[in-house]
């Protein structure tokens, strides 16, 4: 069925409409927070992303960079997908060569790490983005780099999009260590999550999803978000944060993986796509979910086991 950006708006959250009340939403809330959560989400809806400073639990960081290097000494004992430079791979087709390549990505690591489980819930994230989605954020899949991606500015919701809606999907991105500005950071461009800054790049028919018969590739979208950048004039803001921040975005918040310029260094980083409850996508659950069936479950949030895997071997995880 044709996803067209009719359907896409359709399917906003709250906070995207025009001129959400956002102060009458925070003056309902009785909770009590330890961030402004009225200044996160007017950042939210102005700019597309927040950024929560030295609030990430560095021994779950400490205990998920262990099951990295775990998983990379012993690869070969792991069922688990990764992708090399635009390719899919299992990890066990891996060459020692391919484990440091730049922009080398181990797809959904949460499934055999528990830690990574516990961060993609992190307090301050999993609860913003409840106030956001209007109900449990759901981590859908997550990806761990270990170098910088080098990747050209893209969206996530066009490749992340078994959702429904589909523009229930916002990300978090948390860096393992203090992030050098030569190891290829990550930028982002804010406030072109707007649909009047990023228009909709039409895949074919009209069609704002990437799907395998789509007559248009991902080179292409960058080039498109390249150009729409430059007509609304949206300089990038490249991100360096420290061990312990994470930064959250939205899924239509054009990104991109800066240029390496020290292929000496490392760029440790986790990042989870999320959404709301009602949009996760049912066939992806186990039966008596979301009651049971999950790694996680905390501060509200939730990051389920998927249905299709069993019995996965896990790693350390040791905090």
């Amino acid at each position: 069925m044709l996803y067209d950006a009719n359907k896409w708006l359709a399917g906003r959250p709250w906070l995207d409409l025009d001129n959400p009340a956002i102060d009458a939403y925070v003056a309902k809330v009785s909770e009590q927070l330890d961030f402004d959560l009225r200044e996160s989400l007017k950042n939210w809806h102005e700019n597309g992303v927040v950024l929560f400073k030295d609030v990430v639990n560095r021994s779950l960081i400490d205990a998920l960079e262990n099951d990295i290097e775990h998983l990379r000494r012993n690869f070969l004992d792991f069922d688990l997908n990764v992708e090399v430079r635009g390719v899919q791979k299992h990890i066990r087709d891996l060459t020692a060569e391919e484990l440091d390549f730049s922009g080398l990505k181990f797809n959904s690591i949460h499934t055999i790490s528990r830690v990574a489980a516990e961060l993609s819930l992190t307090r301050h994230v999993a609860v913003f983005l409840r106030h956001v989605f209007g109900g449990p954020a759901c981590a859908m899949q997550s990806l761990t780099f270990y170098k910088g991606s080098q990747q050209p500015v893209h969206i996530d919701y066009p490749y992340v999009r078994c959702q429904d809606p589909v523009a229930h999907l916002a990300a978090s991105w948390i860096p393992l260590e203090d992030i050098d500005p030569a190891s290829g950071p990550l930028a982002y461009y804010p406030g072109s999550h707007r649909v009047d800054k990023s228009g909709f790049f039409d895949w074919g028919n009209g069609s704002v999803l990437f799907e395998p018969d789509s007559v248009r590739q991902p080179d292409e979208l960058s080039v498109y978000l390249a150009a729409q950048m430059r007509e609304k004039a949206i300089e990038p803001i490249v991100y360096c944060p420290k061990k312990g921040d994470v930064l959250v975005w939205h899924g239509n918040l054009s990104h991109e993986g800066t240029r390496i310029t020290d292929d000496m260094l490392t760029r440790k980083s986790y990042v989870t796509h999320y959404t709301s409850l009602q949009a996760y996508p049912p066939h992806h659950l186990k039966p008596g979910a979301p009651k049971s069936g999950y790694i996680s479950d905390a501060h509200g949030g939730y990051v389920f086991e998927y249905s299709w895997q069993h019995d996965l071997k896990q790693l350390p995880s040791r905090v």
